[in-house]
């Protein structure tokens, strides 16, 4: 068990589980508040019936107006499918999780990113230290001797942390610098490093996902087509938005008959209508196989030699080469390992 899982959720790559009830409930939801925010798409829905030639005198522009009219009129609530029977608030549209399967069998489940590097609690690099701090300049003076660079950051007493953006040596002693213009406590300060120290494997596998989408009137059954073709409107209409461009991906339809009466409402009340579309897609489950350190310790020291190599620190600039040395200058400098004279 890795101490430091805590992190796993500033990820940026996995989704976690898709929970499509919801999804598509607040896509549904959306869709209906902007046509009616912007009712002139509301002709569109119904523009078949003006077209045609053989219905346009009994379904035409009035019949047009009317379906307009009643949605406007209406409050539509979308809500889960649990409790159908018995629903006394009608219209309404349910949606509902009817099967989800694996697409397919692969071989492995790794995610094609297969890791991401999480940040996680650094052991203090240094004891607890007071530090003089210029709001001026930036500038922290340890209280201790310490080593420090600018892959460590700043731990204040207050336990924020600041980047360490350059250092220097005074008196012998290691400083560096901070931002400017901060007012925290500077006692029991501590250094640390900044690097990313887990490692965490990536998975992920493709759900084929279906979700049934009811919509139910009462009364009159022309309102039922109404509401039936508004809702397939907006799928259509909204399919890249938001269903594809929220992880619901390559959506079909089927839509089925309608039927009658199966909400199980009181004897003596008006009839119920009802019709389905199921809503087919795929979609992408993820999850955090196992985390690892990335880094198991990390130190400081000065360059050393190793097999006749010597290491430049930091900083310096190369000036002279062994005789079958080639590689320029520039391969010297800032840390880079080349062989020197001497």
């Amino acid at each position: 068990m890795i101490s430091d899982a805590q992190p796993l959720g500033t990820l940026q790559e996995p989704k976690g589980i898709f929970v499509g009830d919801t999804f598509i409930r607040h896509a549904l939801l959306l869709g209906l508040q902007d046509l009616r925010d912007n009712p002139w798409q509301l002709p569109l829905v119904f523009a078949s019936l003006l077209d045609d030639p053989y219905t346009q005198e009994t379904y035409g522009v009035k019949e047009v107006n009317r379906a307009i009219n009643w949605f406007l009129s209406v409050n539509i609530p979308v809500q889960w499918d649990l409790n159908l029977p018995g629903t006394l608030r009608l219209p309404f549209i349910s949606v509902g999780l009817q099967e989800s399967n694996e697409a397919e069998a692969t071989i492995g489940d790794v995610h094609y990113v297969p890791n991401e590097h999480s940040e996680a609690t650094w052991e203090p690099t240094t004891q607890k230290f007071n530090a003089l701090y210029d709001a001026a300049t930036g500038l922290v003076t340890p209280s201790i001797d310490t080593i420090v660079n600018t892959q460590m950051v700043f731990v204040d007493g207050a336990g924020q942390s600041y980047p360490i953006l350059r250092t220097d040596n005074l008196n012998d002693r290691a400083v560096f610098y901070i931002q400017t213009g901060l007012n925290t406590n500077f006692s029991g300060c501590l250094l640390k490093w900044a690097t990313h120290k887990l490692s965490v494997q990536l998975h992920s596998l493709n759900f084929r996902e279906t979700y049934q989408i009811g919509s139910h009137v009462q009364g009159d059954g022309s309102y039922l087509f109404f509401l039936d073709s508004i809702v397939l409107y907006i799928l259509l209409r909204y399919k890249e938005t938001l269903l594809e461009g929220r992880g619901f991906e390559r959506t079909t339809i089927n839509r089925t008959k309608p039927v009658r009466d199966i909400l199980g409402m009181p004897t003596g009340t008006q009839s119920t209508w009802s019709r389905f579309i199921n809503l087919t897609g795929y979609v992408k489950n993820y999850w955090a196989a196992r985390p690892s350190n990335r880094v198991g310790s990390a130190t400081f020291a000065p360059p050393t030699d190793f097999e006749g190599l010597k290491f430049s620190a930091v900083g310096f600039q190369a000036s002279t080469f062994k005789a079958d040395q080639t590689d320029p200058p520039w391969m010297a400098s800032d840390g880079i390992g080349v062989k020197l004279n001497g």
